[in-house]
């Protein structure tokens, strides 16, 4: 009798663990994944965010050698800026899209 109960209590922790998974994997196929267009514009906006940040940070190196650190310091902050831009909109195709 008692190995009956020792596998009747696992048994109902497996069935537990077994419905959980499936509850989670359902919650995950109804996150509703955007529309292919709506994912191109966003890895677009990611490249060309990147892309600005990286010019920035060429007028920043330029501003900085001929002697005008502010300007220099306002590019890279502008440089950060476009950067964070560009990974969250990474991170949101990797979220929606993927």
């Amino acid at each position: 009798m008692n190995i009956i109960n020792k596998f009747t209590s696992i048994f109902c922790v497996l069935f537990l663990f077994l419905c959980i998974s499936v509850l989670v994997k359902s919650e995950e196929g109804d996150a509703g994944l955007w529309k292919s267009e709506d994912c191109r514009n966003v890895s677009e906006a990611a490249g060309f965010f990147l892309y600005t940040s990286g010019e920035l940070l060429k007028t920043a190196d330029k501003e900085r050698k001929a002697g005008s650190e502010e300007k220099s310091e306002k590019s890279y902050s502008a440089a950060l800026f476009f950067s964070e831009l560009s990974a969250n909109s990474a991170k949101n195709f990797e979220v929606f899209c993927n």
